[in-house]
């Protein structure tokens, strides 16, 4: 009966060693530095278009490595705030650009990250872009991720503000001129 009891509580040691060990591993928590984007600048432009990019660093500050399996912007600019464009946003890795609006998975190693492509594509609803725009107003854009490492899967975001004199002045550039 010694040894069984003896057995029991070996039992209960190990597991608790175990649970304390992987409890201490953490996991993986990505971050995107939004703080840290370039501004936007114009890329693309017709008489009835614009297209502008920024660029925004991540990184996994977290103890271990992770996987973002999912990865889009969500602009919120809704009619009531500004009605002469169409807004289309998508974003993409660097390293691997795409314009279908499409992410691939990706490992995040610890301490490590890479640097996303955001674009916005507008479209003025009369015709004429630079019309459209000369009264843009400020909005919002979430980048919204799935993450997922040891834990469980998760789902964040993380807010950037776009102004309006960022991208009129973007729009403006001698550079910038169609």
């Amino acid at each position: 009966m010694d040894w069984l009891v003896y057995l029991i509580v070996l039992i209960i040691v190990i597991a608790v060693a175990i649970w304390l060990y992987v409890a201490r591993q953490g996991d993986v928590e990505v971050e995107f530095l939004v703080e840290q984007r370039t501004e936007f600048t114009l890329t693309n432009i017709n008489a009835n278009t614009a297209v502008f990019n920024c660029k925004v660093p991540f990184v996994n500050k977290g103890n271990q490595d992770g996987t973002i399996m999912d990865c889009y912007t969500r602009h919120l600019l809704p009619q009531e705030q500004f009605d002469a464009v169409e807004l289309s946003s998508w974003l993409a890795t660097e390293a691997r650009p795409r314009t279908d609006g499409y992410f691939e998975a990706l490992i995040v190693p610890l301490n490590t990250g890479e640097t996303v492509d955001v674009t916005m594509k507008f479209t003025a609803k009369n015709g004429d872009i630079r019309a459209a725009m000369a009264d843009m107003v400020d909005y919002t854009v979430d980048i919204v991720y799935q993450v997922v490492g040891r834990g469980e899967l998760y789902i964040t975001k993380n807010r950037m503000t776009v102004t309006a004199d960022e991208l009129i002045k973007s729009l403006n550039s001698s550079t910038a001129k169609a």
